[in-house]
């Protein structure tokens, strides 16, 4: 695994989210409480894309169903049983890298 720059931090609003790509594959970024924090971007229910969802505290709502993930720990709300792969982030000198 390595870390792979994918944004620039003021790309990325304070309680928003936003789709990157690397290498062919989408991810969801998350600027949560001055934290980044990165998701699978698909949605274990049909593949929405999480990354074009509406981000609620530290909760992305998925566009298509509204199905409700955390963004930080990529578990599904309402269900113990499913999650979406995280990522780790970092920042260094104003751009986000994720390991993927």
């Amino acid at each position: 695994m390595a870390f792979v720059k994918v944004a620039e931090t003021s790309e990325v609003a304070l309680g928003t989210g936003t789709t990157v790509t690397v290498k062919g594959r989408d991810y969801a970024l998350f600027h949560v409480g001055g934290e980044f924090f990165c998701i699978d971007n698909e949605c274990p229910h049909r593949d929405g894309p999480l990354g074009e969802g509406e981000l609620e505290d530290d909760t992305v709502i998925c566009p298509w169903h509204a199905w409700q993930v955390n963004v930080k720990t990529g578990q599904v709300l309402y269900t113990s049983n499913l999650c979406v792969a995280t990522h780790a982030c970092k920042v260094e000198e104003g751009s986000v890298f994720i390991d993927v």
